[in-house]
This record gives C-alpha cells, structure tokens and sequence, in this order.
C-alpha cells in the first residue's frame, strides 16, 4: 500500500471535519463515493510521474510553465496556516479599517500525494477542499498511526514555512529525501472563483496560485502552488487581532 491510498483512508476517516466545508451531504457523499469507485481502478504500486499534467488552465491569467529542462519530481498537498500581522491595537478604528493585514508567512505539513496525481488528476484536485477542512492535528495523528500500520514510506514527507529571513522554504527530507528549496516568487495568478452552489458563487478568498523559482536548494529548482483553498487575509485589520492565522491548503507541485 503506498503513501496516496492511506492519505484517502485518511480523509475518510476524518469526514466529520470535512462536512463542514462541501455544501451539503449530497456533495459530500458524491465525493467519496467517486473516490472509493475509483480506488477500484487505479494501481498505486508504482508512481511515475512522466506526463502528469499541471493544472495552469483553470485560472484566468495563466501561470508560466515549468522550465522546460526541469522535470516534476513530487506532487503534495500543503495543509497548514497563512499567517497575517495587524497594527496594534492603539490605532484609531477608522485607520484600521482603512488597513490591510501583513502577510508575515506561512507553515504547513507537506502530505505525499505523488501516487494520486499518477493514477487520478480528478481525485487529487478535491483533496485541498476536504483536507481544508479537516482538523490539521487529526490529519497529522491519523497519518502517524496508518503509516505505522502499512509498509509504506511516511505519508507526510516534509514542511513548508519561512525562515529567519522571511523566505519561503520547503524541506522535502521527512521521509527517506534530502531535497529542499529556499525558493522566490516568480509570478502570482488570482485563486479561481469557487462556486459552492449552483445558484451563486464563493465570497470566500482563496490565496493566489503561485510559480516559485530557485534561490537556494538541492534538487528542487522550481514549486508552483495550486488548487488554493481558503487562507487569504481578512479585507481590513478592523475587528482583528495583531496576529491572524488563517487555515488553508493548496497542491504544491515540484520540479527539479
């Protein structure tokens, strides 16, 4: 059994968090219900990700390909926390209103999901908005317990967070790798608009979709983040607190 299919026995496990996010239990049962068909179709004994496609199609301005002479080394899910700052609290509230929280950075636990991609694109790009949902600590809980249950190598292979310098660094060495990237932003794009029913659209923002480049590393050059759910700031400090963390979780997709 590889890495992907404990994540799904995860997710599965955790339904009561996600329900709060899909509109309704009839979305909700769909969705696990096209997974689990599909699970009868796919083979996760083998992972290669030669022809998987990244999906850069579905926002209206479109992120830059990948180098071309770079190739995709690991698909995860990110699942953690973007993390604002607002002016103390002092400030008039008028002048809060009038200001925008400060993104200060990010942490997440970065889940495999490699096998996934490979055998089913429609199944990886609903993991964001279930994993979204669903309490982080549980995740990282059941993840630890099935791992241990399994043959498989550890289902969270890394992290994601900024270092002292206030870049962003992903540390792909939790599982048997040495791969990490201390990585700078090449192009932002608008998240897609989230319908979350047939008769209206999402007013919830989801953080942009993102290409990173190389600023320091081993073997990783490049990182697009991708199917962004939730984790955008508030629109003003106003009502907030100095610091605001807000859960989110997003496809990372490496290359190297």
């Amino acid at each position: 059994m590889q890495g992907a299919l404990v994540l799904l026995a995860a997710l599965i496990l955790t339904v009561t968090g996600a329900a709060h996010v899909l509109p309704g239990p009839l979305r909700l049962a769909d969705t696990f219900s096209h997974i689990a068909k599909d699970l009868d179709h796919i083979n996760l004994g083998k992972c290669s990700l030669e022809g998987i496609t990244l999906p850069l199609n579905k926002t209206k301005v479109k992120l830059p390909k990948p180098s071309s002479h770079l190739d995709l080394k690991h698909v995860v899910i990110g699942r953690g926390t973007q993390n604002y700052t607002c002016p103390s609290s002092g400030m008039s509230t008028k002048l809060r209103r009038d200001t925008s929280p400060e993104a200060t950075g990010a942490a997440a636990a970065l889940f495999d999901a490699s096998c996934i991609a490979a055998a089913s694109p429609n199944i990886l790009h609903e993991l964001p908005a279930v994993l979204g949902k669903a309490p982080l600590g549980s995740l990282v809980f059941l993840s630890e317990i099935l791992s241990r249950t399994t043959t498989t190598s550890e289902l969270i292979i890394g992290e994601h967070y900024f270092n002292s310098d206030g870049e962003p660094l992903f540390n792909l060495g939790l599982s048997d790798g040495d791969s990490w990237l201390i990585a700078k932003k090449n192009s932002s794009v608008e998240a897609p608009t989230r319908v979350t029913s047939p008769s209206r659209e999402s007013n919830i923002q989801d953080v942009p979709w993102l290409k990173l480049g190389y600023n320091k590393g081993k073997g990783l050059k490049e990182v697009y983040r991708v199917m962004t759910f939730e984790g955008a700031a508030p629109s003003t400090c106003e009502g907030q607190n100095g610091t605001i963390v807000v859960d989110y979780a997003a496809e990372y997709w490496f290359y190297g």
